[in-house]
Order: C-alpha cells, then structure tokens, then sequence
C-alpha cells in the first residue's frame, strides 16, 4: 500500500517535518513498515493548482494524508474533491492546526473514504494505517479520528499528547530524508506553549504543557541538518530562547555551521518573557552571520488589549529590553504588531507605534488579525464585536477581522494608512532622521508627524504612493505576503524620485519647515534612504539642497558636506560612533549586500525579495564615513548636486 503525505508550504524546497514524523513512527513497526511505501510530496503554496493536482495523480497513491493550515486548507479541499472522482478508491487523512475538531467542515456523509485526525499525528496516523491494513478496516478503534459511517459523524476517544517524546523517532536520524535535497530544514526541540493568546492556536488548542526532546538527539539532529547543505533553518519552537539550553543547543548551530558550511540562516519565534537570553542567542547567532534580522513579536503596546487576548502574562517591560539589547549590539530587528485586537482603539494603536519609534525600534511587520479554527477568539465574535471578511485568497480559509467594539471599519481603513504611512516614513527611512529631530526637541510628536503624512496624502489621492495604499486596502492586500514588498519596490526603486517629490511637497507644507535644523535633517533623509537593488544607479537629487553640501555623486555614493554644529545629532542618527572629531565632510555608501535588479526575474519574486528586507533594514543602510579634513565653515552653502 502507498501512502503519499502531502504538504503545501510557504516556501519552496521546505523539508516536509510533519510527514517525517509520521512515517518514522509507523516504520518502528517492521509489520506495518514492510507493508507500506511512502511518497513525500512538498510544494509551495504558489504552485499552480493544476501541477499540484498532476503530482497527486503522478504518486498514485492508495492513501493520501495532508497537512492543512489557514493558508492552504482552501486548496486542499479542492485537491481532494478532484482525487475523489479520479480515484475513488483511495484514502483520504487530513489534520493539522485549521482541520482538528472540525469534523462538521470537513467531512461529508457521502465520502466514507475520508478522515480527519484532531491531535498530534504520530500514533493517530500509525493506527489509522494499522487498521486500513487489517481485513477488518475498523476504524472505530483509533483513537482521535472523526469520519463518517451511514450518515453519522462518528468521532472517537482523544488520544492523550505525547509527554515522552523519544516515543517518537528522529526522521532525520533514521534516514527519512536525503541530504543535499532541501533549502528549508523545520527543527523542532518541544512541543506546546505556556502562553494562552486568545489569537493563537498553539497554547490554547495543542497545550499549554511544554515537551522536550532530549538534548543528545538534538545535538545529533543539529550535526545532520548541519551537513545536509541546507540554506534556512526555521526554529519551530513557539519560544526559542526559553530553556537556558536553548543557548547551548544555539552556539553547536552556530559551530556546526563553521565546520561543515550550512545553513547560512537561521529564524526563529523568540521567547516571550527572557528578553536576555533571546538577546544572548540572537548574538551567537549574528556573530556567526547567520541571522540578519530578528523578530520582536510584541502585538500590541495596549495594556486593556493585552488582558482581553489573554497575553498579560507577557511582560511588556520585556519587549522593550530585548529591542533596547539588539539596538546596543547593532542588530538589526522587526517588531511584529497586529491590528486591530480586540480593546485597542485607532489611538492607542497610532500611539503605540509612534511610541515604539520613540523607543528605537528598528523595523515593523503589522499583521492582520486573522480568525482561524481551534482559536478562542473564534468563540468571542460577539463579546469583542468581531466583524470580518473572507480572505479573498482562494487557497486560504483566514477571516480577516475588519472591525471591533472599538474599531470601525473606516477606523480599521484609517488604522492602514497610518501604518503605511509609518512604514514608509520610518521603516523605510522616508523621514527617519527628521522625525528624531522633531520628536528630541519638542517640535513634534512622531504620531503627530504621521498623522499629518496621512492628512497631507489624503488630499492627494491621485498620487502613485496614495494609490497604492487605497487599492491595497480596498482589495485586502494588505493580508499578502508581499504587500509591504511591493510597496518598497516602489518608493525606493520603481517610482523613488516621485516618492522623494512627495516628501518634499509634505515638508514644505509643515510650520516646521522654518526651522534650518529641520530642513537640514529632511536633507539628510534624500541622502540616507537606502537602494534596494545594488545595480541601480545613483544619480543627483531633484531637490535644490539648502543646508546639506552635496560635493560629489559617484556610481555607489555621495559625498556631502554638513554644517558643523549639526554633528553630534547626524553621527548619532546615521549610526557613526559619538566623537570629537570635527570632520564635516562625509561619503555615504550605498552598496552593501543587495541583490541587483534582473529584468529576466519576475516583479514577484522580486516583491518577495524586498519583503525580506523590509524586514532588516539595518543590513540595506548606507553607510557613512568621514571623507576629508575639517572645514573652518559653520555652515555648509546653498548647493545643488
């Protein structure tokens, strides 16, 4: 008999973890494994359905078992519907986050032929085949399945979580998976979270009580992935970073990864309330090149929010030391943010930002905030006045939350520009260096320069950054993978001279735009904002600069002269180390290690690629060095490049 496990990921070449597992744990059975055959079948998510649906058919399988999750449970059902009527002889086992406990979604009286698994896979799959091989083909006897038998859903008794991990084999170490074969290695340490977000399903649906795999096969584990050439390691742990091990078990990786030449990557979700040991591990990992960027996944500054998601056992103190931490060590960092959560309001969202700005945060992710199966939110729609709307993503089956008790729709649209607009202006380094200045003197706020960006944008809806903005929010853009992606594409390649006239119609518009100080920085920020692509060419700016020199435009930089008695603010904003030198002239360089513009690759895979960096801004950042003696002028002339 043939068994085909079919995962549907994100990435493309992702080592299908969960279909190791579970071919592993019913191979410790030589009855069962000599019966059986495995096909492990891995796609992404962006493969066209018609070729997914070819290589099901190509497998041939007697029984096909897939992985399903909120993005792709939408194309599984399609997958299987179409398998049905091509063979309707074949078995049918789906599980996973968004189909367990849901057997009334899933299920349909008129296909006996389909399961569906609501736990942990291991044992319940073994079982299921156990019993598909006995002439009996009782499937009343396994434990945690649902499926129908004359019209009636039958569901029988859970099966308890698996406390002893070694239960299960090591589908690395047994031999499951070839070397050399995979980009993405899944590398997991234990299973549970002893966090409950009302959002999430990881501690509230699989279980709070936290398992552990013992740290001499993990150590092998790490060895084998080490050698295996892979590129990325995704961590899947739901804190990293919480066991004083995990720092261990994080410098061999960074060893092996020395010796033997892989991954060159490594991600993964930090823990929650160990802000020192996340920063200690994020260290080994920068210093050994392998983590470019790291997440800070903080949600929500709102304390009314935090209690009303279940998240307030999460310190935010701890948040704040871990971004204060990477700052220090020159880490470059994104803080993960969701909006709108129940509780929190248009402010307290803008002013949550704007105060992490204030902060130093590096980068931002907003995400929406999705309604899944198995999540305690679900169950809350009308206590929070949840409203939402389907994810126009045909292969996902998300809701996407649109409004609150204290969000409005055109409040959840507003809650959108103001976090376009803080992605272009600070994320995107749009205004970052004026915004400092604004917001260290008193001028203004960083909410109140955001918010009037959004005013000042709104009166313009013809421009191509506004455009942009309305018709993501209009079609839910906002909820792809490479939206924010697009929108760097455009403000700092496709359309960068047309976004640079944008911010200096809005900085002359500002009462603030009489102040020198202030327009020397919005000068600053022309020159500072990064290129995305390292073949794009550097030419002069449009702007006749009146407080910054610009002395040369090279194929890779400028060289500017600045007033003297700008220093001290412009080496702490553009990230030069405090000194006394007096050097005013200075060449910033934009070449670092950006991938160049290929006219032969598509706009999307290159949207996907300026999704990555939005996310470590810091490694794109072009950097400054003094260039030249110290000039007797106080200031530097009226000049344009």
């Amino acid at each position: 008999m043939k068994v085909a496990f079919v995962e549907l990921t994100v990435f493309a070449g992702v080592l299908p973890l969960a279909s190791g597992y579970m071919e592993a744990y019913c191979r410790k059975d030589p009855e069962v494994a000599g019966a059986l055959t495995f096909d492990k079948i891995s796609m992404p998510i962006a493969t066209p359905y018609a070729d997914v649906l070819a290589a099901l058919e190509q497998s041939d399988a007697d029984v096909y078992a897939f992985s399903c999750y909120v993005w792709n449970s939408g194309r599984v059902r399609r997958l299987i519907d179409a398998l049905l009527a091509r063979k309707p002889n074949a078995h049918f086992i789906v599980g996973g986050p968004q189909v367990m406990n849901q057997g009334l979604k899933y299920l349909r009286p008129e296909h006996e032929n389909v399961y569906l698994c609501n736990g942990e896979g291991e044992r319940t799959f073994y079982h299921f085949m156990k019993a598909l091989l006995s002439p009996e083909r009782d499937m009343r006897g396994v434990r945690n399945i649902s499926f129908y038998r004359a019209g009636e859903l039958v569901t029988t008794e859970p099966e308890p979580r698996i406390s002893d991990l070694s239960e299960v084999p090591s589908p690395f170490l047994e031999g499951i998976f070839e070397k050399n074969k995979y980009t993405w290695l899944v590398f997991e340490t234990n299973r549970g979270c002893p966090f409950k977000c009302n959002y999430c399903y990881w501690g509230a649906a699989i279980g709070a009580k936290v398992y552990k795999y013992d740290n001499e096969r993990l150590q092998r584990e790490i060895t084998w992935i080490s050698q295996s050439g892979c590129v990325y390691v995704f961590i899947a742990d739901a804190n990293w970073g919480m066991l004083p091990r995990d720092v261990d078990l994080s410098k061999q990786m960074a060893e092996d990864q020395k010796r033997y030449g892989a991954p060159m990557s490594v991600y993964f979700a930090g823990s929650k309330n160990t802000p020192e040991r996340v920063a200690e591990i994020t260290k080994i990992f920068h210093d050994a090149g392998m983590i470019a960027t790291q997440s800070v996944a903080l949600q929500t500054m709102s304390k009314e929010t935090l209690i009303k998601v279940n998240r307030d056992n999460i310190k935010t103190s701890a948040y704040t030391s871990l971004q204060l931490a990477l700052n220090q060590q020159g880490i470059s960092s994104f803080v993960e943010m969701m909006w709108p959560l129940p509780g929190e309001t248009l402010e307290s969202f803008e002013e949550g930002l704007a105060k992490l700005c204030e902060l130093g945060a590096d980068s931002f992710v907003i995400y929406p905030l999705l309604l899944m199966n198995n999540v305690e939110l679900n169950g809350k729609r009308d206590e929070f006045g949840l409203r939402t709307i389907f994810d126009p993503d045909p292969d996902s089956e998300a809701e996407i939350v649109i409004a609150t008790n204290q969000v409005s729709e055109e409040a959840y649209r507003e809650g959108h520009r103001y976090a376009y607009t803080v992605t272009s202006l600070y994320t995107l380094r749009g205004l970052w260096c004026l915004g400092r200045y604004l917001h260290e003197r008193g001028i203004k706020s960083y909410v109140e320069l955001f918010r009037a960006f959004v005013e000042f944008c709104r009166k313009r809806p013809e421009h191509p950054y506004t455009r942009f903005c309305e018709d993501s929010i209009k079609a839910i853009d906002f909820s792809k993978f490479d939206n924010v992606g697009t929108m760097l594409h455009l403000n700092l390649h496709a359309e960068r001279e047309v976004f640079d006239d944008l911010l200096v119609q809005f900085v002359k518009s500002q009462d603030f735009a009489a102040d020198p100080a202030a327009r020397f920085f919005f000068e600053v920020d022309l020159v500072n904002r990064p290129y995305v692509y390292r073949n794009t060419k550097i030419v002069p700016k449009k702007h006749k600069f009146e407080r910054l020199k610009v002395v040369t435009v090279t194929p890779g930089s400028f060289v500017v002269e600045v007033p003297v008695e700008h220093l001290a603010e412009l080496r702490k904003y553009v990230g030069l180390p405090a000194s006394e030198s007096k050097v005013t002239r200075f060449e910033v360089s934009y070449r670092r290690s950006q991938m160049p513009f290929m006219p032969n690759k598509s706009l999307g895979e290159h949207y996907s690629y300026c999704q990555d960096v939005s996310q470590r801004m810091g490694s794109l950042l072009p950097v400054w060095k003094e260039a030249g003696r110290p000039t007797a002028a106080r200031g530097a002339p009226a000049a344009r490049p």
